[in-house]
């Protein structure tokens, strides 16, 4: 399976240790019609998205700030003194985040000290959490942003017509199955991945930028085939331009782990772009 198709979503590690969008895809009662010319259609597929990388997207540097207020909310109320110590803690760190040209996100971070044993173990939690996060935001952003999610199209490909919208399929190494559903502007209304080890899809939102199609938000649902809690989440996307590119500036995530909901808000501050 090629990096771009594995969308990691929010891991429960950060939100742990801190203590929506809906949507459904109705096709219509039509048979589906094969395309007589798919790479036709992937061709004005691709032309249709903002595409950072054929705009010389090089790198992305930032730092994220966590709105921890947000985030430890329900603290506030169950636990007022523990809220205020979290805080205090919580607003010394600062992580810095570069995302390559081909979306992959490094995250470094400072250190803080702490007052004991229990709070440095979550602090680790955090620093970890916050890794993940970020990385498997990048991972799922990039195919729709740094290139297009028809740029690396796998053997076996089908491409029909049902009613409004376009069914586009594919399999992958690893016998992954990537199945996107987009309407007639191609506009990508429903991915589903599935693997041996895990299925997931995901619905993104668009903007029709002057440059071309522009994620906004999507809500993703990750489900591992064993056992697993099912992970349900939604983001909505605040975009910047930066050196004449658009970019994330803001994210405000919901999260479902099981009966479990999170909320995270974050800002992207003294951001910088490379351009090649």
């Amino acid at each position: 399976m090629s990096r771009s198709r594995h969308f990691v979503l929010i891991l429960p590690t950060l939100l742990a240790s801190l203590g929506a969008l809906t949507g459904s895809v109705s096709l219509r009662a039509q048979a589906p019609v094969a395309s007589r010319d798919p790479k036709g259609v992937l061709a004005q597929a691709r032309a249709a998205y903002y595409n950072l990388s054929s705009r010389g997207y090089q790198q992305y540097r930032f730092q994220a700030k966590p709105d921890w207020a947000v985030m430890l909310g329900d603290q506030a109320k169950t636990n007022p003194a523990g809220y205020e110590a979290a805080l205090a803690i919580f607003a010394k760190l600062r992580f810095d985040v570069v995302v390559d040209a081909h979306g992959q996100a490094k995250i470094s971070h400072n250190e803080v000290d702490a007052p004991n044993e229990q709070t440095r173990a979550g602090l680790t939690q955090v620093y970890g959490g916050m890794d993940q996060m970020l990385t498997g935001f990048f991972q799922t952003w990039t195919p729709f942003m740094i290139e297009t999610p028809f740029s690396n199209i796998g053997s076996d490909l089908k491409v029909e017509s049902i009613g409004a919208q376009y069914r586009i399929r594919w399999t992958e190494a690893g016998n992954t199955q990537v199945d996107i559903l987009a309407d007639r502007t191609f506009a990508v209304t429903e991915m589903k991945v599935s693997t041996p080890a895990f299925d997931s899809t995901i619905r993104p939102v668009f903007h029709q930028a002057p440059g071309g199609l522009v994620l906004v938000s999507y809500e993703a649902e990750y489900r591992e085939k064993a056992p697993a809690v099912p992970i349900r989440i939604a983001v909505l996307i605040r975009n910047q331009p930066v050196q004449g590119l658009l970019v994330p500036s803001d994210l405000d995530l919901t999260a479902w782990i099981g009966d479990s909901k999170n909320h995270i808000v974050m800002a992207f501050i003294e951001a910088s772009l490379q351009k090649k």
